[in-house]
């Protein structure tokens, strides 16, 4: 059997970059102005740090498929892991057809195709899900090249954003004045709720758990990446959010529909509106390259299921030559293409579809909570002879994940917290609520029967 094609230390890079940056969280922090920065910090420090010792922690302590699957599993048992890995997984089927809907529209305004055309929508949505699912097949060594082409879109978006920032500034044209700007938000709603987005949007640096075993060079190699990722996230949502405010007035930015839009008010704001289209195409191969990325990652849950005889013993196989998880990439690219027929399919599959996603908003963060508590329990067990440890070794370990936990326990808070504008505050916090709860039965039911099946297979019953 030939030896899996692996990630080094530049594809790795890339590859976490991509997956942990959103320029689409430029415009919304940008509409409160300078005090976005203070909250850019303060959770770079309280969660985004602890995030990344959590992760390099647990990286090198379990050595299993699955990521934080894995990690919780070796914690507190398979119950917890298996709610775990349900509640991660599932909360990618909204965001991987949000994406699908985002690069359908923009190849359909490219092609001058009319973007009210459902059936359309349809057809390109489903097209390009095929295709970034068919493209997994070839393994990490071709795919990689999305993800490193993907981040360099996003990079080359900064730096023309960055580009026209400086160029206003040094002219005295900044749209927002600094000096006299508040810099510590107001406790208020929209405070609220751009502290549980601002979470989410440092989330996501984990998903290097899933991929330990196929990047050359292992532990030491992540934690090269973490370290240069930090850097670089932390770079891009502050230094970025400023240069969205010397370009436009925070009150504008509120009021444009997506990033997308920004972009078009930016560059005609600088009379620079032919360059639009060539940061939409940039912004479309960072959706693609961030797709892919969080594509691979997600499979490998379905795969860990597989070996842990959850799921069929196919789904815990890899093709030998190319190290793809067959199996879970049919299994994760089916449910994806049902969750974009879900949101274009008529009134009553939208509603279902709305209900999935808001089934997907609390359960995701709550996966954080389920990390912590296992970096938590491992740093006050005996550490691993020549492991990483921060600085302060122990004390620090505890105090990170207690830092880590809170931030994510505050940020869960906050999602409850319904807009200052919502006329049905109580029906949206119950929607919520009642609707993560059926996500957490659906998760039971799904062990119950997989408990079953593992039963059988360990009994011999079933091949």
């Amino acid at each position: 059997m030939s030896e899996k094609p692996k990630l080094r230390f530049l594809d790795a890079a890339l590859y976490a970059i991509v997956m942990n940056t959103g320029l689409r969280w430029l415009p919304v922090a940008a509409a409160v102005g300078p005090a976005s920065f203070s909250l850019w910090a303060l959770a770079l420090v309280v969660f985004f740090v602890p995030l990344a010792a959590a992760t390099a922690s647990l990286t090198e302590r379990f050595h299993a498929e699955g990521g934080i699957y894995a990690w919780v599993r070796e914690s507190f048992g398979p119950l917890a892991g298996f709610l775990c890995g349900w509640f991660y997984w599932f909360s990618l089927m909204p965001y991987f057809a949000g994406i699908l809907y985002f690069l359908s529209g923009l190849a359909m305004a490219t092609l001058g195709l009319d973007p009210h055309d459902k059936t359309l929508y349809l057809i390109f949505s489903v097209g390009i899900g095929v295709f970034v699912t068919a493209f997994q097949f070839v393994g990490l060594a071709f795919n990689k090249w999305l993800t490193n082409f993907g981040a360099a879109g996003s990079w080359l978006i900064f730096l023309l954003l960055a580009g026209l920032a400086l160029y206003f500034l040094t002219h005295h044209q900044s749209a927002t004045n600094f000096a006299t700007s508040a810099y510590f938000p107001q406790l208020n709603f929209d405070t609220a709720i751009l502290w549980g987005t601002i979470v989410f949007a440092y989330s996501g640096l984990e998903a290097l758990g899933f991929l330990r075993n196929e990047i050359e060079g292992g532990i030491k190699t992540i934690l090269r990446v973490l370290a240069v990722v930090g850097v670089a996230v932390g770079v891009l949502y502050i230094a970025g959010t400023g240069a969205m405010l010397v370009l436009l007035p925070s009150a504008q930015m509120s009021r444009l529909g997506g990033f997308a839009d920004v972009l078009h008010a930016v560059f005609s704001h600088a009379g620079l509106p032919a360059i639009a289209p060539l940061a939409l195409g940039l912004l479309a191969l960072a959706q693609l390259g961030g797709f892919t990325a969080w594509f691979g990652a997600g499979a490998r849950l379905p795969l860990a299921a597989g070996i842990d005889n959850f799921l069929p013993a196919a789904f815990g196989k890899r093709n030998s030559h190319t190290g793809a998880p067959t199996a879970a990439i049919l299994l994760q690219g089916g449910m994806m293409l049902v969750f974009v027929v879900l949101g274009q399919a008529g009134a009553t599959a939208a509603v279902a579809y709305d209900f999935l996603v808001a089934m997907s908003v609390l359960t995701n963060t709550i996966c954080y909570v389920f990390m912590f508590a296992a970096y938590w329990k491992t740093a006050r067990a005996a550490p691993i002879a020549g492991a990483w440890q921060p600085p302060g070794g122990i004390r620090t370990n505890l105090l990170l994940a207690g830092m880590g936990q809170t931030s994510t326990l505050i940020a869960i808070a906050c999602t409850l917290v319904p807009g200052g504008d919502d006329a049905h505050p109580l029906t949206t916090f119950l929607k919520i609520v009642f609707s993560s709860l059926a996500m957490l039965v659906a998760g039971l039911v799904l062990y119950w029967l997989g408990s079953r099946r593992r039963a059988a297979v360990l009994q011999g019953a079933v091949p």
